[in-house]
């Protein structure tokens, strides 16, 4: 199986996976207070969200990259209003958001490092 048919499915699969951990009531969820690790977490599961949805669309190609990762970093930021709007116990954080925005710009430079090394040369004989 290519990698793009795996990421294909696995980029949406990941971001339901991520809206329904928003989804969960803060009661339900542990308490973690060693250095923040919550904003580890964050930006973890913003940079695979980020590396799935490039290999899956961008092709390659820096433009449509850029707009992935404008739209992950608008996505991460609209579900902080989300959860505010839950009628249990959530609450926005704009850390939170700018956690999942720190690790979708990490994905982004791993991607484009990544893309850069693995690019084939382009020979003159080609144009």
């Amino acid at each position: 199986m290519s990698r793009f048919f795996r990421a294909s499915w696995l980029a949406p699969v990941w971001t339901i996976l991520i809206i329904i951990a928003l989804s969960v009531p803060g009661k339900s969820l542990p308490s973690v207070s060693i250095l923040d690790f919550d904003k580890y977490i964050h930006a973890g599961l913003f940079f695979v969200l980020t590396i799935l949805w490039l290999a899956a669309l961008a092709d390659r190609t820096a433009l449509r990259a850029i707009v992935i990762v404008s739209l992950i970093i608008l996505f991460s930021f609209a579900s902080e209003l989300y959860q505010e709007m839950l009628p249990f116990d959530r609450t926005a954080d704009i850390f939170d958001a700018i956690a999942d925005s720190v690790g979708a710009l990490v994905g982004f430079a791993f991607w484009g490092i990544r893309t850069a090394v693995t690019r084939p040369p382009v020979s003159p004989v080609d144009n």
